[in-house]
């Protein structure tokens, strides 16, 4: 695998190459427009992602070292590796740090299991979808939207895949969605380009008032 990985990462650049170089100058930038653009997108839920942790963690720690819970650090990166996790990982590490803190004593363990009662519903609600709403360039609605019908569509896969998956979509109907203008119809010949004008000159000239 090691091998096939470093194959990959020094003959890809050759291998893209080559392919624009088949598809035509139009193409070969809308492809690079859109790799770029997609490329984007995962790098900036990765980074997101990794920043929710972060989050996550530093919070964690405050609160245990506040609590006076022994090896608060330690529990507090187990929190941020798990949180990584989509779904599954936040419970995992909200249950290991809870029960380190009720081997500690038991209001320290409810103290802490309010606390990510608490910051499951922010992290859900507000911070996921501002921060990789901004990330990813996406509606914070439209993140939390995307993530909600890929968990009922895919389970854990959906979850993992559901904002860059959302990214890359707008991206595609950026390059390939019509752009909505339709072009004014052009007048047959012998036709005038004005209705208005084509109404005026068939009437007959009225005579003015009075006369």
């Amino acid at each position: 695998m090691v091998v096939l990985a470093y194959l990959m990462v020094l003959e890809a650049p050759k291998i893209v190459a080559a392919t624009l170089r088949l598809t035509g100058d139009g193409a070969a930038a809308r492809l690079r427009r859109i790799g770029r653009d997609s490329s984007r997108i995962v790098t900036g839920y990765l980074s997101g992602n990794l920043l929710i942790s972060v989050i996550c963690g530093g919070l964690t720690f405050v609160v245990l070292f506040l609590l006076g819970v022994p090896f608060a650090a330690v529990i507090a990166l187990t929190v941020a590796v798990f949180d990584l996790i989509p779904l599954v990982g936040a419970t995992l590490g909200a249950l290991a740090a809870a029960g380190a803190a009720f081997l500690h004593s038991p209001t320290a363990g409810l103290v802490v299991l309010v606390f990510f009662v608490v910051y499951q519903q922010v992290e859900n609600h507000l911070l996921q979808p501002v921060i990789m709403g901004r990330a990813v360039r996406l509606n914070p609605l439209t993140v939390l939207v995307s993530v909600l019908l890929s968990v009922e569509l895919a389970g854990l896969v959906g979850a993992l895949l559901a904002i860059p998956a959302a990214g890359i979509v707008q991206v595609l109907l950026r390059e390939f969605a019509p752009a909505g203008r339709q072009a004014l119809p052009q007048p047959a010949d012998g036709e005038p380009a004005d209705p208005g004008a084509a109404g005026s000159a068939g009437a007959p000239e009225r005579p003015p008032a009075g006369g």
